[in-house]
């Protein structure tokens, strides 16, 4: 009864209602979100030391299931960037990959602290649909500038919404088609904006994800629906048939769209200049980043040679005639294992690949304890970012990461997991 009153306390629905503007906010403004959160956080902080019943109910939530896995990635990377030669840019990855870890924690312990598990799954649905409705402003932000109604890039390809990378937006709507399409699938809340807004952002978010342009998004994707369709289908022969579908509706749009048909055929263009010598295209690009990298990593494999030093040490390859400089334009490898490697060796890795087996290993759980709907957009999100992240470095975007966490805090808390356990 205590927790109950406490929950309906000012204080919660203050974090309630900033954490809803956190949500709504994260996709459109960087700016807005980390005021937002930050100020939540010392909300919360201000409340735990002055509010004892407040802070005993905390007390109770801060055991998370991904706590310790998300924690180790963190202390991986702040362990070798203290060692690192650039101690500032190193700091700067860290306080990067720390949003993984707050943004989990405080949404999955918000979330968890409401006892009536009616509201609690209440609150995460509203907590998707306000991220879902972000993502959507994004989109007709981008649409609005691509039909040349804003701004002076009509009809102009890739589409970047607020001036956003056209990869980030096209994986940030991939992760929205993942919760809308979650939301309508198993919901069993009976919100009228869910069947709307997720009837309109299936529409409008594939639409932004061909016009990013972005094939890291569409394999993801891809990948993703594969996956999931296991899990959604009992009888595994029906599986196969639906899955023969998914490659069916690639091989449509490859022939139907000039923009997946251009983007597709461009990757085999790009190899084929790259092997002649050419290797300033977009996939000869990459590849030069990832063979640096690799070279980096064989240079300290345990530990890696640091975040902070990373640049530095691609700056040493190419001033030894290895590599050209035109990498040195690029931060990061676009490609999330690699930059593991490289920056923290295969310890960062190991840690980076614990936080999915986790993820993965309680979507399942989720999965077969009628707890659908957090279960497939569980298994959703870290199937894609294990996908996507093969081609880019998906951690090292602060909405990304953000948008991670938020999903992650929402789908595996302690209550849905303790559910598992109890059946």
């Amino acid at each position: 009864m205590e927790n109950v009153i406490e929950n309906k306390s000012w204080h919660y629905r203050v974090l309630l209602t900033g954490l809803l503007i956190f949500g709504l906010t994260l996709p459109l403004s960087k700016s807005i979100s980390s005021v937002t959160i930050g100020l939540l956080y010392a909300y919360s902080f201000a409340i735990v030391a002055y509010d004892k019943n407040f802070r005993a109910m905390a007390l109770r939530h801060v055991k998370q299931p991904l706590n310790i896995s998300i924690i180790l990635f963190v202390l991986i990377a702040l362990a070798r960037s203290l060692l690192s030669q650039n101690l500032l840019e190193g700091m700067s990855y860290v306080k990067q990959v720390s949003n993984l870890f707050t943004v989990y924690f405080f949404v999955a312990a918000f979330i968890n602290s409401e006892v009536d598990e009616k509201r609690r799954i209440k609150n995460a649905e509203n907590l998707l649909l306000f991220f879902l409705l972000g993502v959507l402003l994004l989109d007709i932000f981008g649409l609005l500038t691509y039909f040349g109604l804003i701004g002076h890039k009509k009809y102009v390809l890739p589409v970047t919404p607020l001036n956003m990378h056209h990869i980030w937006a096209g994986n940030l709507n991939a992760l929205g088609i993942y919760v809308a399409a979650g939301l309508l699938l198993f919901s069993k809340n009976k919100i009228i904006p869910k069947s709307i807004l997720g009837s309109l952002f299936l529409i409008i978010g594939i639409s932004s994800v061909l016009l990013s342009t972005s094939r890291t998004a569409w394999m993801g994707i891809f990948v993703a629906v594969t996956v999931s369709i296991y899990f959604l289908i009992k009888d595994k022969r029906i599986y196969f048939i639906a899955a023969a579908s998914v490659p069916v509706v690639c091989a449509s749009l490859y022939l139907l769209s000039d923009i997946v048909h251009t983007r597709i055929n461009q990757v085999f263009g790009d190899f084929s200049l790259f092997f002649s010598g050419v290797t300033s295209t977009s996939t000869g690009l990459r590849l030069l980043m990832w063979k640096a990298s690799l070279e980096i990593f064989l240079s300290n494999p345990l530990f890696g040679v640091g975040p902070g030093d990373y640049k530095s040490s691609i700056s040493a390859l190419v001033s030894a005639g290895r590599f050209p400089d035109s990498i040195l334009k690029f931060n990061q490898p676009h490609n999330m294992y690699l930059f593991s490697l490289a920056a923290t060796g295969l310890t960062g890795l190991c840690s980076l690949l614990f936080i999915f087996y986790k993820t993965l290993r309680f979507a399942g759980g989720l999965f077969a304890n009628n707890q659908r709907n957090f279960g497939f957009l569980a298994l959703a999100l870290s199937v894609h970012f294990l996908t996507a992240g093969m081609t880019e470095s998906l951690l090292n975007i602060h909405v990304l990461t953000c948008s991670f966490a938020l999903i992650s805090g929402i789908c595996i808390r302690r209550s849905s997991i303790n559910k598992i356990d109890q059946d």
